[in-house]
C-alpha cells in the first residue's frame, strides 16, 4: 500500500515537473496487442503541437505518406524526457504513430464532431 502512494506522489511530482517546463502536457497512453496473449501498455507525455508543426504535417502528408508525417508529427511534440523511448517504440510499432498523430490533431481542433444545418 505504502508503495501505491509513493508511486503516486513520484508521479504526481514527474507531472509538475513537466507542466513547470512545457506548460500545458497530455498523457497519451495506449494498449499495443502483439498476438492474442500478449498486450503492451505504452505511455507518453506530449506537449500542444504548434500551428506550424501541423502545417508540416498536413504538406508532408501527401509527399511521404501518413505513417512518416505522423511519426514527424508525434516526435515534434513529445516531450524530450519521453523522445528516445517513443522512437524506439515506433520502430517495433510503426503504426502507432499514425493513432498518437490522430489524438494529437484532436488537440488542434481536427474533430469529426462538428455539426451543420442550414437554417
Amino acid at each position: 500500500m505504502e508503495d501505491l502512494k509513493n508511486t503516486a506522489a513520484a508521479m504526481a511530482d514527474s507531472a509538475e515537473v513537466l507542466r513547470t517546463k512545457y506548460g500545458k502536457v497530455y498523457s497519451l497512453g495506449m494498449t499495443v496487442f502483439e498476438d492474442d496473449e500478449t498486450e503492451v501498455e505504452l505511455n507518453y507525455h506530449f506537449k500542444r503541437p504548434s500551428v506550424a508543426s501541423y502545417d508540416r504535417y498536413v504538406k508532408t502528408l501527401s509527399q511521404i505518406g501518413a505513417s512518416k508525417a505522423s511519426k514527424r508529427f508525434m516526435l515534434d511534440a513529445v516531450v524530450e524526457e519521453d523522445e528516445e523511448r517513443l522512437k524506439v517504440d515506433a520502430e517495433l510499432y510503426p503504426g502507432m504513430a499514425i493513432a498518437i498523430g490522430s489524438k494529437l490533431t484532436d488537440i488542434l481542433g481536427l474533430t469529426n464532431a462538428v455539426n451543420l444545418k442550414k437554417l
